[in-house]
């Protein structure tokens, strides 16, 4: 049996999250620790970082250490996709660690769901995503939109692409003084500048956030697209998730790959996002392979130092021995300690360092 309280909080959430994603079907994936420098040169877009850890094989060809797992999976699958491939993973990525600013090797650990996926498959990667950040902290919250929803609500109201890039800016980062320029400039009209202040707005749950934006929802194309968010979203919302979940779409302003729903997750004490992912088909097809897909990652190099407490003591009893001492007894003096839920160290003199709680005498016992 391991004994949970001497796991780290990454190594501990790891075995809590495999057993997660086992339990919904999906299958271990292992990977190399490398790849060719080029699929991360074609695709930088959808790395966090482009800056990569390089190195020349013996072959001559360049390879990099793997900054990102969902790249390895869609190009180690192939191009002809079948059904639905289920994967999740732990892996090792070598990249700029967000906590330090230097290179890291990073735990990380996260899913893909890959092939002929649905509006179902979609919700469930997104269930996993919040039950992911619950089973790490209970306080939590994951922030929801859709790429494509943003981009048919701005051009279905009449914003055109030559100021499509000053609008999204604007939604990123929910700049009220962009939007006014642009509607100074006469680029925008007042409806479509009270369409980017609601895409600029935090919503607590989806039912705000579709009252909010109902009245620019104006075509079919439009209406479908909101119609699959909502019920996405409407099927991860209960009792347990209430005021855990909110629709924030500065997320899709700048979701490069991303087609579907774009989702970051966050819990207290952490500054950063410790979970991010979303629907990235555009990804899939740029790579040459047929079908969707989803997924996300759970950065646990955040939890490194979260919610952690430093021990009062290295080990509880030092038993100290001398060079006379028979190994039998003291293997049987340590064991019978043990098993009253102390931790135990045989030494003959005490470091100058070590923290203890007590200290026995074997020949005293």
């Amino acid at each position: 049996m391991i004994n949970e309280a001497l796991l780290k909080n990454e190594e501990l959430a790891v075995f809590r999250l495999r057993s997660l994603y086992s339990d919904f079907g999906y299958t271990q994936y292992k990977m190399s620790k490398f790849e060719e420098y080029d699929l991360y040169v074609r695709n930088k877009d959808f790395l966090i970082s482009d800056r990569v850890i390089t190195f020349t094989d013996t072959n001559g060809k360049l390879l990099a250490l793997k900054p990102d797992v969902t790249l390895s999976i869609i190009t180690n699958l192939g191009k002809s996709i079948e059904g639905i491939h289920k994967m999740y993973y732990n892996e090792n990525v070598y990249r700029v660690s967000g906590a330090t600013g230097r290179f890291k090797e990073i735990m990380q650990t996260g899913l893909e769901c890959i092939g002929n996926i649905g509006i179902y498959e979609t919700a469930e990667v997104l269930y996993l995503a919040i039950k992911s950040l619950a089973l790490t902290d209970s306080n939590y919250r994951l922030e929801i939109a859709h790429a494509s929803l943003l981009s048919e609500l701005l051009m279905s109201n009449g914003i055109g692409k030559d100021i499509l890039g000053e609008v999204l800016e604007a939604v990123r980062i929910k700049s009220s003084g962009l939007t006014d320029n642009l509607l100074k400039t006469e680029k925008i009209n007042e409806g479509q500048a009270q369409l980017i202040s609601v895409l600029c707005r935090n919503f607590p749950d989806f039912s705000s956030f579709a009252s909010a934006v109902a009245p620019f929802v104006t075509d079919g194309e439009c209406e479908k697209l909101f119609g699959e968010f909502r019920d996405i979203v409407i099927s991860c919302e209960n009792e347990e998730t209430k005021g855990r979940i909110g629709i924030n779409f500065s997320l899709a302003s700048d979701a490069g790959y991303y087609s579907g729903i774009v989702f970051k997750g966050f819990i207290n004490g952490i500054p950063q996002s410790v979970l991010s992912g979303g629907q990235y088909d555009k990804l899939m097809e740029k790579l040459g392979n047929k079908g969707g897909a989803v997924g996300f990652a759970v950065y646990l190099d955040s939890f490194e130092r979260f919610g952690e407490k430093a021990d009062e003591y290295d080990v509880d009893t030092v038993l100290l021995v001398s060079g006379k001492d028979s190994p039998a007894d003291i293997l049987k003096t340590a064991e019978t300690i043990r098993s009253t839920g102390e931790s135990v160290c045989v030494l003959k003199t005490i470091p100058a360092n070590l923290r203890y709680r007590r200290v026995l005498n074997v020949e005293g016992l």
